[in-house]
């Protein structure tokens, strides 16, 4: 059972600490998807729940709006530790109110979502200075999903809404990540999605010293006969398998005239 609480805020905005981006705004505290890989679960520290990381969430309560001067022609994310587009966001309409503040700033915005709820918010889009929803795909495969990322809306959602995005001249982006060796199908994601997306990229399966024991026991309890890759890569720290796979998909996202950026260890920014 989620617990769903409150917490109050100074300000929704962070300085970033990621590249290309001024400003980074997490409406939320905590995540329902209950990704097995998630990177946020670290936060959880930070929160005061004793609960794990997917079984609470808290609505910030900020009563200072953002100061659109402050925020004119900035480069904002929206968000880097939750999805804004959680179902409870249908509820809450946190992510909307942000939106509508950052219209009137004309900040450039970018959300990162698993859910087709965006498509709610897809007037205020049309109306921002600019605005791209990049959506995140770990697998083509909805059994994988299910068993990695329990409580996110459906593969065929996401490609639903990207497609409706697209079609109404809004900028989409599609993340390939993380990729999980010898599972994530990523050419057949590309396949599915290349028709309606600017850009992609692409990130590899990084696991914090905390959580890897829970991600390679995933793996071996459902994919057994791929745990020598794994424990080469995670256990061996090799990285042949990601030196091999960059020059691969460079040569699949040349072939549809797409941009990649692929955030591999070792692997730098490419782009055509």
């Amino acid at each position: 059972m989620l617990s769903i609480g409150t917490t109050s805020v100074k300000t929704l905005l962070s300085k970033s600490k990621i590249s290309g981006f001024d400003y980074v705004i997490n409406p939320y505290v905590g995540c329902p998807h209950k990704c097995v890989y998630c990177y946020a679960e670290f936060m959880r520290k930070f929160s005061g729940h004793s609960e794990p990381w997917g079984d609470f969430l808290d609505v910030k309560e900020c009563v200072t709006h953002t100061h659109p001067a402050k925020l004119f022609r900035t480069r904002v994310m929206i968000s880097s530790v939750t999805d804004p587009y959680n179902i409870y966001e249908e509820r809450f309409k946190l992510t909307r109110n942000i939106l509508s503040q950052l219209r009137l700033a004309q900040a450039e915005v970018s959300i990162f979502t698993k859910s087709p709820l965006v498509l709610r918010d897809i007037d205020l889009l049309k109306d921002m200075w600019k605005a791209e929803v990049c959506f995140s795909f770990a697998t083509a495969d909805d059994s994988f999903r299910q068993l990695a990322e329990p409580n996110a809306p459906s593969l065929q959602s996401r490609l639903n809404a990207l497609r409706v995005l697209y079609e109404n001249k809004i900028r989409t982006a599609v993340m390939i990540a993380p990729i999980f060796p010898d599972i994530t199908d990523w050419e057949k994601i590309i396949e599915l999605t290349h028709p309606f997306t600017n850009r992609y990229t692409f990130d590899s399966l990084n696991m914090r010293p905390a959580y890897q024991k829970k991600v390679i026991s995933f793996i071996e309890k459902n994919f057994p006969q791929h745990l020598p890759v794994y424990c080469d890569i995670y256990l061996e720290d090799k990285t042949t398998y990601w030196d091999d796979l960059a020059p691969r998909i460079e040569d699949v996202c040349q072939k549809y005239n797409i941009p990649a950026e692929i955030c591999f260890k070792k692997h730098p920014k490419i782009s055509y």
